[in-house]
């Protein structure tokens, strides 16, 4: 069977600078890993392949980043500055195995949001963009984010929400209604919500079950509590909607397969969930 990983993050000095090891060692711990990768612990590119084809993954989505330091708690996350130039770099260097998606600032500090992503998609070829509207102080509806999803819909390339409890300061970026406010608005944009805007996951499978164009990628997220509902609506109605993805490098990929597997999805719904529904999304030959 083979799988597409929708949130997996390669070993370039790039990503390393931004994920630390202290604070995914810390994040392992909470979602259930059994270590880091190897890969990751050894900052190599080459042993991130040779675990992928391990696990089964045949292609990962790198994520660009373009986002301020932000304060959570007690914690400061560093600026998400990981260029698209990188992203569509690790695309053209290794096609069919990583497909990039561009890091988006939606605020337009760190570059015209609009323009960004038109570079990003036309003259760079990636395939889609990633926002994290809740870093800048906003939410998904927030007004700032309009341009990028009207561009993203007449460009016919999915965006995908940062959500999840570390989404912004305070865990308003990651409710649910704001997406469903945006695909009233975008009926038809692709909108992807990464980490599947945990812990609010009654409310986001109540938005997909009104909006074809949300898709839920809980990714290392359904291994905490309360996660068994993605699973009962991966089942049924959210089938063509759910896609799986590791979370790497907080969660090592194999590990990351093998429970998931263990969760109890249907073996027709797997093949949709692991890879055809991604594989749509991307326009990769099945």
């Amino acid at each position: 069977m083979e799988i597409i990983d929708l949130r997996g993050r390669p070993p370039t000095k790039e990503y390393l600078a931004y994920f630390n090891p202290e604070r995914m060692l810390w994040m392992a711990g909470r979602v259930g890993a059994k270590g880091l990768p190897p890969s990751y612990v050894q900052q190599s590119l080459d042993l991130f392949f040779r675990e992928m084809d391990e696990a089964g993954i045949t292609t990962t989505v790198a994520l660009g980043r373009n986002s301020p330091a932000v304060t959570i708690g007690d914690s400061v996350f560093p600026p998400g500055i990981i260029p698209n130039e990188h992203i569509a770099d690790l695309q053209r260097r290794y096609p069919g195995r990583i497909v990039g998606f561009a890091g988006i600032d939606v605020s337009g500090t760190l570059h015209n949001a609009v323009a960004e992503t038109e570079r990003s998609i036309e003259e760079l070829g990636l395939g889609g963009v990633f926002i994290e509207p809740g870093r800048t102080g906003g939410v998904p509806s927030d007004r700032r984010c309009y341009p990028v999803y009207e561009t993203c819909a007449a460009l016919d390339v999915p965006v995908m929400i940062m959500s999840g409890p570390f989404a912004g300061p305070t865990i308003e970026a990651t409710q649910p209604w704001h997406v469903d406010q945006v695909a009233n608005d975008f009926p038809r944009l692709t909108l992807v919500c990464g980490h599947g805007c945990w812990p609010f996951v009654n409310e986001i499978i109540a938005v997909a079950f009104k909006h074809a164009n949300v898709y839920v990628s809980p990714d290392l997220y359904m291994f905490v509590p309360g996660a068994e509902a993605y699973v009962r609506a991966a089942n049924t109605f959210l089938q063509d909607q759910f896609m799986f993805g590791t979370g790497y490098p907080a969660r090592p990929l194999k590990q990351t397969v093998d429970d998931f597997l263990a969760l109890g999805f249907g073996p027709a719904v797997l093949a949709k969930i692991l890879y055809g529904n991604a594989a749509r999304l991307l326009r990769v030959a099945t």
